[in-house]
């Protein structure tokens, strides 16, 4: 070590001021003396000169001596000469020597100056000592900093002697600050103790540097560089001091809190706690660490507070930097603007900061201020952080002074409204006691000087605009990125003017300048949002509902948009401001936003900006996406409100609708779909094209030039977006059957229907065509799909697999979408139907101009149905056009229930395409099964399914020897099954305002002059449908037609005129082909899941049902037999297409009789083979029920072809007797059944003619023994079948005898003379028959009498043995005379006509039989009692029928010799007698007979009859008419023979009886199996009662009712309000129109369309199905065979107790036969005579002796 350094020997120094305590320098006050240290024992003291000289160069200086010279000099006095210690000062304080030298020698020259005294120094003994501090190279030393600033002070007098050296004290003192500050603005690792030893360093210097710049004198005798210097040396230290975090090193008492944050700027600071330093136990006075900043804006506001006033305004520039700056870095959040005091809650340094910006803004260079502050707004220099402080800081100066502005506003509206509200009871104003300080705050002094927000609008909007653009290009705005602090501050002004407002009250005056200029700025302000990304670059969703904590930009943001737009004062400008960021904000804002808009009528023309608000709003981001559902709704519900209400008002609407037609045509060029709620807009456009054309012609009309284009525009945009086609539609989206990979399932997909808030992260979809859609993202179409069906969407599923086991028939159909989706075309396709429809049904249409547009729209939607390239157009196309209609008139009109029938729903189940909650009639499991698709089965769809049996195409390998290689053919192509896009119930996507209303000028058929007038060609339609039918590749499109057409086609009136019927004739054609070739839905190639073109085929024969009733339209008869020949093919199919087929051929049985005739046999030969079907069972015992009513079919049938009919009817039987018990058939249905298949035998058996009846007898038998094989006893159904055989194989007569002349002549005891014996008779029971025999033993005349279970039959006859005159009289039996007479001739009572040629008049007039004939005819005339009295019927209703049976009066009766002796016989009893059991007991015979004779031997039916007439719903008013139209007239006649009630015993009456008020005419009809009465409300009387009572005791009573329905509604099942509510046949015309129901035009009443109505639970038993096309002609005979299928339906239906029962039922026949059962058994067997004892023929006795049985 050198000697200089070793001072180990030389005495120690006290160092002066080592504590840490605060450097106290003020003048005067006395050192503390030092504390000796302790240390070794050193020498004594040396004196001063000897000191002075060892230490003076050359010497080596010692430290020892230097501390002892120090030491001396303060303590000696006079001290040396300056230039004594000169040497030794120059040489210690040297930057070359050590520390601790330049320390002691500092204190040396420190000793020196304060001692010194009176000494004379002169100022240049202070500038050579002031030498020494100048340039050290060493700027800041913890040793040595208090020794050398101690020294200076000593030196300066504290600042007294300055003069002369004012430059050189302010360097020394810049570089002891700036070298004391840069260790504590450094990142180095400083300990505390240097740390704290700085910054009492900084705080010495900085005072000594503020209190001589204090001094006027000294600042007197400055330069400006000096006090440039000055300001330069703030404005470094306070910019590296601002610019350190305030984490920068941990502090014991931190700075106050500022608000922002960062990386720009000191954030908010959390309150740092001590951390003990290692060392601090040794520190007696622990003295706080600061901040930089403190200590730098501490001392700068300390300075400026002295020189402020005496600074040049240059330096401005300067200043207010910094003090901005400052300001930013110490900004706390301010209070709530309010007169209520708030405890001060801001840091000491900020308080002071805004107190001097005050003072600055308000004072002198107020306005100089005022344009820096302006300037320093923007960003200025390269540096940010820099920049955004300065920024921050002038706007915080800004708002301040606003805030006091609005303090003062709100103290003068306080007292103003308090001073309003005070009055004393005389009305004088009472004393306010007011503070003092409100009324200062109300008219302060200084506000003139104050700033408001409108002198600043422009340059803060500026401003904002500018920090938003701040280096956008580099770095994209990002949430939290530190420029919003600037912007933040910009809207917290907004928000004290809002709490401004807010505590003014709803009273306080607002400036529409103010709100002006507040929009202005949160324009800008929301310009940076919307310009912000997320972490991912998506759009940053923003809530206003929940507050935004991202950043507190945003959050007052959200604060300020986010106020209540029904009160709050900013409604102005709020919704623009809302608008311009909705892509940003959640959809319930902006629904919310759009809710108060409407409500304030801000969407409305009474608002100057309405136009504006509607193109911000459609032009929102997502609005028509799904991810703003609530807001496109509420947008679209308020649009459509605002277009009715402008639509009347041109001025208005068309700048609306040309808005509305500018944005639709950018947008519609996205390929994306919308929801349903978006079809106000092609409304819009729609009705605008209707509403300019009508303006057009409304100027025609008044000279002026038609200029408009628009509607011509929008036509050519529609049909250009109604062709568009979609990707999802597109074929290429196929799947192969080798691919494994597939795209993720739609449920796999993010979810973006979530919450109201959006994560962030999925941002991107929520704002969704932002950015390009990556191949693996489904469309909007399929997610739209996937959510509103619940179902995953099929194009992202998993490729579709053929089941391995078949689908259950009854699982539930896929549910398709609810249509809530609505892309481009569908809704062009809207547009149209508003268009056509306005037109065609609104009086526009009595315009030749609008005519022709209509047809032009009309023809553009039927060509769209081929060229439209989207499906869901081309079937939106479709749903228009099927629901088209036209009346009698063929007037066009739009039915909303156009399937009132039922039937689409019927043939949509078929191919399960009906949801659960369909409309029409309920079905029964039964029903269901029957007509739904069989089980879905494996198909292979890789080949055509109508390439037939065999398997895929198989190339087989060549056989020859040059064998070319085997290229591998690629798997074939499967194109995956499209989603269903429709079904039952159906949602329009178009709705039509006038429905139901014919036009006024639009036909489709015109019979006055088809050729001039303009009408709509339907033919074309129909001939587009013929292509769909042949061509048409997706089963949506086909299944649609296939399911509507039939319903359509019902409208006969809808295709009329020789264009029509050549389209009927081709559509015949292609469908006949189609199914017969194989052709049917060839082509379709996206079959679903268990569908085939079997199923196409069956919905096809359903029209082929419907065509029948165009058989005028056909070309010639061969199309009537490929028609029915296609029928034939059809029983073959499935259930529901052989149910349809039966239905078809039994109508064709009464309309195509010739090629019903060819193939009958065919037919009854395929029925035999599918009779093995129980289920088909009664549609084929209708269909044989009906053929075997028309003798035309079958009258050259043959044995065979008999047999096949017999063997058809009992092969049920057999079914019935051995049921499967897997099958669930209706017990109704099968008793029903076995009902009808005898019938069915009864009535084929009376078609055979009589010679060859006998020759099926035996087949018939063992058949009926085969279906009774399983039991004992054959069943009386049999029984009765057996003995009816007997009745009709040998005669045709009538199961009961009729009243005859004869009878009465001979059998009438009144004209017997009175010496002849009493008529006597006896019974016998002969099998099941009872044979009674009555005579009269003189006149010879027998009477036979035999009783069946089929009949009764009753022989009159005359035994020639007897003569007429006996011997020994004179007088001859003149009864007998007289009936011989009259056996072969017509004599009848009086009054009682006869229907055959007048006989030859009787020559008795002169004989003695006048008088007897005399007494006969008085004696019958009772028969004909007030005959004549009655009124006679129209003479429309033809031969009035009445007298005997009228039976024999329509048919040849022949009688075989066999019939008589059947009737004696025993047969068919099984038990073979020889003779029968004579009855001897005759005390029950009485009521025997009589309860036999009431039971009927036919069946009998009663049927209503009602009419209703156009216009009438209630039963009151139908049961009051007395007629109908001549349609319903010539119907009657038809049905049923009229006779006269009165003396009719024959013909069953159904309880109608003249003299009870029932009329005295009724229809009946009857053949030798039945009897039906018709109760027909129009023949019975209306006077008698108001309510119709006697009518409705009758007709509401009767289980099957006939309504003819001319009221042009639909009759209501229930509408005859009885207990008895079963089955209503309903009968109306095809067409509607009440015009023509009482017309005799045959053209109008050609067809009628027939109804079946069914109560609930009654399964489907008629083959009508869901209705009918019947000519007029055919239309009696088939209701009638209805009413007798359906009466006998409803008899077992009630039987059984709406079929909850399994009882039997008994009918008429086997009534009758369990009666003779009965009697048979109580009668007692005879004796069995005792066996003979004797031998031979004496054996015979007892068998001879007949008086026993006889």
């Amino acid at each position: 070590m050198s000697p200089q350094h070793d001072d180990t020997q030389r005495p120690s120094r006290q160092r002066s001021q080592t504590t840490l305590n605060p450097f106290h320098w003020r003048k005067g006050k006395p050192d503390v003396p030092p504390t000796p240290a302790a240390g070794p024992v050193v020498s004594p003291a040396l004196s001063l000169e000897a000191l002075i000289e060892a230490l003076t160069p050359p010497a080596v200086p010692s430290l020892n001596y230097a501390r002892a010279l120090s030491t001396t000099l303060s303590g000696r006095a006079p001290i040396p000469h300056l230039a004594i210690l000169s040497p030794v000062l120059a040489s210690l304080c040297s930057s070359e020597s050590p520390v601790s030298l330049q320390a002691a020698g500092y204190d040396i020259l420190a000793a020196y100056w304060e001692n010194s005294g009176s000494a004379v120094l002169t100022t240049a003994d202070r500038l050579s000592c002031l030498s020494l501090f100048l340039a050290p190279t060493i700027p800041w030393s913890q040793e040595l900093w208090e020794p050398r600033f101690k020294a200076l002070l000593a030196l300066i007098q504290s600042g007294a002697e300055t003069t002369g050296m004012e430059s050189q004290l302010l360097k020394v003192l810049t570089t002891w600050i700036e070298g004391a500050f840069q260790g504590l603005t450094t990142s180095d690792h400083t300990s505390a103790d240097e740390r704290l030893e700085r910054q009492r360093g900084l705080e010495a210097s900085t005072q000594l540097l503020i209190a001589i710049v204090g001094k006027p004198e000294f600042v007197s005798r400055l330069s400006p560089s000096d006090t440039a210097g000055v300001l330069e040396l703030w404005e470094r230290l306070l910019h590296r001091a601002l610019l350190v975090p305030p984490d920068h090193i941990s502090y014991v008492s931190p700075p106050a809190s500022p608000s922002y944050d960062s990386r720009a700027m000191s954030p908010q600071r959390a309150t740092l706690h001590h951390r003990r330093h290692q060392s601090s136990t040794s520190v007696p006075h622990l003295v706080p660490a600061k901040h930089p900043a403190d200590l730098a804006v501490d001392a700068y506001l300390t300075y400026l507070s002295k020189r402020l006033k005496a600074l040049a305004p240059t330096h401005l520039r300067t200043i207010l930097p910094l003090l901005f700056r400052s300001l930013a870095f110490y900004a706390t959040p301010l209070p709530r603007i309010s007169l209520n005091p708030h405890s001060p809650h801001q840091n000491p340094l900020e308080r002071r900061i805004t107190e001097m910006l005050e003072a600055l803004v308000t004072g002198p260079y107020s306005t100089s201020c005022t344009v820096l502050m302006k300037q320093y707004f923007f960003p200025k220099s390269e540096n940010l952080r820099v920049d955004i402080q300065t920024s921050m800081g002038a706007v915080r100066t800004l708002r301040e002074s606003i805030r006091r502005v609005l303090i003062n506003r709100l103290a003068r509206s306080y007292i103003s409204r308090m001073s309003s509200m005070a009055y004393t009871p005389s009305g004088a104003p009472t004393h306010i006691n007011l503070e003092r300080g409100l009324m200062e705050r109300a008219w302060s002094k200084d506000e003139s000087a104050s700033w408001d927000l409108i002198r600043f609008r422009h340059v803060l909007c500026s401003a904002a605009r500018a920090w938003i653009d701040r280096d956008v290009d580099l770095h994209p705005n990002t949430v939290g990125s530190p420029k919003e602090a600037v912007l933040n501050e910009i809207a917290a002004i907004l928000k004290d003017l809002v709490q401004t407002y807010d505590e003014g009250g709803e009273g306080e005056e607002v400036d529409d300048e103010e709100i002006v200029a507040v929009g202005d700025i949160l324009q800008m302000l929301v310009a940076y949002v919307r310009s912000l990304k997320n972490y991912d670059g998506g759009r940053l969703p923003i809530s206003l509902s929940i507050a935004d904590t991202s950043s507190p930009l945003l959050s007052a943001i959200s604060t300020l948009l986010s106020q209540d737009l029904r009160t709050s004062p900013l409604f102005p400008v709020l919704p623009s401001a809302i608008l311009s960021i909705a892509e940003h904000l959640v959809d319930p804002d902006t629904d919310q936003l759009l809710k108060v808009m409407n409500e304030r009528q801000c969407l409305t023309p009474t608002s100057p900006a309405w136009l504006e608000y509607w193109g911000e709003i459609l032009a929102m981001l997502g609005l028509f996406t799904q991810a703003r559902p609530l807001t496109r709704q509420r947008a679209m519900k308020v649009l459509h409100s605002v277009w009715e209400f402008v639509k009347d008002i041109p001025i208005y609407r068309r700048p609306l609708a040309e808005l509305v037609y500018t944005f639709w045509e950018q947008y519609s060029s996205a390929d994306e779909a919308e929801d349903m709620s978006v079809i106000i807009i092609w409304r819009i456009l729609g009705d605008e094209v209707v509403l300019r054309t009508a303006e057009i012609e409304t100027q025609s009309d008044e000279g002026e030039p038609a200029r408009e284009t628009l509607q011509d525009e929008i036509l050519s945009f529609l049909v250009e977006i109604a062709q568009q086609k979609r990707d999802d539609d597109d074929d290429t989206a196929s799947i192969r059957t080798f691919d494994t990979q597939s795209q993720p399932p739609a449920s796999q997909l993010p979810s973006t229907v979530s919450s109201p808030i959006t994560p962030r992260a999925q941002s991107d979809v929520l704002v969704g065509g932002s950015r390009e859609r990556e191949s693996t993202i489904p469309s909007v179409m399929s997610l739209l799909s996937s959510f509103t069906s619940g179902n995953s969407s099929r194009s992202q599923s998993q490729p579709r697999q053929p089941s391995e086991q078949p689908a259950h028939v009854d699982s539930p159909p896929p549910h398709p979408p609810a249509l809530s989706s609505l892309p481009h075309a569908v809704g062009a396709v809207v547009s149209l139907v508003a268009i056509f429809s306005q037109l065609a049904f609104t009086p526009l249409i009595l315009s030749q101009q609008h005519v022709d547009l209509a047809v032009r729209v009309f023809r553009t939607l039927v060509e769209l149905l081929g060229t439209a390239g989207c499906i869901r157009a081309k079937l939106a196309c479709l749903q228009f056009l099927m629901r088209l209609r036209v009346d009698r008139d063929h007037r066009l009109f739009y039915a909303t229930d156009h399937d009132k029938d039922g039937h689409i729903n019927t043939l949509a189940s078929l191919i399960n395409r009906v949801g659960s909650a369909s409309s029409g009639e309920s079905r029964s499991d039964t029903d269901l099964a029957r007509m739904r698709a069989r089980p879905q089965e494996r198909v292979d769809r890789s080949r055509r399914p109508s390439r037939g049996r065999g398997g895929q195409p198989r190339a087989d390998p060549s056989r020859s020897r040059s064998r070319a290689p085997r290229i591998p053919l690629p798997p074939p192509v499967i194109l995956r099954a499209r989603d269903p896009i429709w079904s039952i119930p159906e949602t329009l996507p178009f709705t039509v305002e006038d429905t139901d209303t014919p036009s006024e000028g639009l036909t489709s058929y015109d019979p006055t002059d088809p050729n001039k007038r303009l009408v709509l060609p339907f033919s074309k339609y129909l001939f587009k449908l013929i292509d769909i039918i042949q061509s048409e590749k997706e089963w949506e499109i086909l299944s649609y037609v296939l399911v509507h057409l039939p319903t359509q086609l019902a409208n006969k009136h809808l295709l009329c005129g020789p264009r029509s019927r050549a389209a009927v004739s081709e559509l015949l054609t292609v469908l006949c082909s189609g199914i017969s070739e194989g052709k049917l839905a060839s082509q379709v190639e996206r079959w679903p899941e268990g569908i085939i073109a079997r199923d196409a085929h069956g919905l096809a024969y359903h029209t082929l049902t419907v065509l029948i009733s165009y058989k005028p339209c056909f070309k010639d008869v061969q199309q009537q037999h490929h028609l029915v020949e296609v029928f034939l093919i059809g029983l073959s199919g499935q259930a529901s297409t052989i149910k349809c087929c039966l239905n078809a051929l039994a109508l064709s049985a009464f309309e195509l009789q010739p090629s019903m005739t060819r193939y009958l046999s065919r037919i009854l030969e395929k029925l035999s083979q599918i009779m093995t079907n129980p289920v088909m069972a009664i549609d084929i015992i209708d269909f044989l029920a009906i053929v075997g009513s028309i003798p035309a079919l079958h009258a050259n049938f043959t044995e065979a072809e008999y047999k096949m009919v017999f063997g058809v009817a009992l092969q049920y039987l057999h079914h019935h007797n051995h049921a499967d018990p897997s099958l669930t058939i209706s017990w109704t249905l099968s008793q029903h059944m076995q009902v009808m298949s005898y019938y069915v035998v009864y009535l084929w058996f009376l078609a055979i003619k009589l010679p060859d009846r006998p020759r099926h007898v035996k087949f018939i038998t063992r058949q009926l023994l085969l279906a009774n094989k399983s039991k004992d006893e054959v069943d009386e159904p049999a029984e009765v079948c057996f003995d009816w055989l007997a009745r009709y194989t040998y005669a045709s007569a009538d199961p009961r005898p009729a009243s005859s002349m004869l009878n009465d002549i001979v059998m009438n005891p009144a004209v017997q003379q009175p010496q002849e014996a009493a008529t006597s008779e006896k019974t016998w029971i002969v099998g099941h028959s009872v044979v009674t025999i009555r005579t009269l033993a003189r006149r010879g005349w027998i009477e036979v009498l035999s009783r069946r279970a089929s009949g009764l039959t009753k022989f009159l006859c005359r035994s020639e043995n007897v003569p007429m005159v006996p011997l020994g009289d004179v007088d001859p039996d003149l009864p007998s005379v007289v009936a011989s007479l009259v056996i072969d001739r017509g004599v009848h009572p009086p009054g009682i006509a006869s229907t055959r040629a007048k006989p030859r008049a009787l020559s008795i007039e002169a004989t003695d039989a006048a008088p007897v004939i005399h007494h006969l005819h008085e004696t019958l005339a009772h028969l004909d009692e007030g005959a004549n009295e009655s009124s006679r019927p129209d003479p429309i209703t033809g031969y009035v029928w009445s007298g005997s049976a009228p039976s024999q009066r329509r048919k040849e009766v022949a009688i075989d010799p066999s019939y008589f002796a059947l009737q004696l016989a025993p047969y068919p009893d099984n038990i073979p007698v020889a003779r029968g059991r004579f009855v001897t007991d005759t005390s029950k015979l009485a009521s025997f007979t009589r309860m036999l004779d009431r039971t009927p031997v036919i069946d009998t039916h009663k049927i209503g009859i009602m009419y209703v007439a156009p216009g009438q719903q209630h039963e009151i008013e139908i049961l009051r008419n007395s007629h109908g139209s001549p349609a319903y007239s010539r119907f009657l006649a038809g049905l049923g023979r009229l006779i006269n009630l009165r003396g009719q015993v024959d013909v069953y009456a159904g309880g109608l009886d003249p003299d009870e008020g029932d009329g005295e005419y009724a229809y009946a009809w009857w053949d030798d199996i039945g009897q039906i009465l018709f109760h027909t409300a129009t023949l019975m009387p209306s006077n008698i009662d108001d309510q119709c009572t006697n009518k409705k005791r009758h007709i509401g009573n009767d289980f099957v009712r006939i309504i003819w329905n001319d009221s042009g509604m639909p009759y209501k099942f229930d509408t005859l309000a009885t207990q008895f509510q079963f089955v209503n046949i309903v009968i109306e015309p095809h067409s509607r129109g009440a015009i023509a129901a009482f017309s005799n035009n045959l053209h109008e009443n050609e067809y009628f369309k027939v109804i079946v109505q069914r109560a609930p639970g009654m399964t489907e038993f008629l083959p009508i199905g869901d209705f009918k096309l019947i000519s007029a002609q055919n239309l009696p005979p088939l209701i009638r065979q209805l009413c007798l299928l359906a009466d006998w339906f409803v008899s077992i239906f009630q039987h059984t107790q709406n079929d909850t029962t399994k009882d039997e039922m008994v009918t008429n026949w086997r009534s009758r036969l369990q009666h003779i059962k009965r009697f048979r058994a109580q009668m007692a067997p005879p004796d069995k005579p005792p066996e003979p004892a004797e031998e031979g023929v004496i054996r015979q006795e007892s068998h001879r002796d007949f008086t026993a049985a006889y």
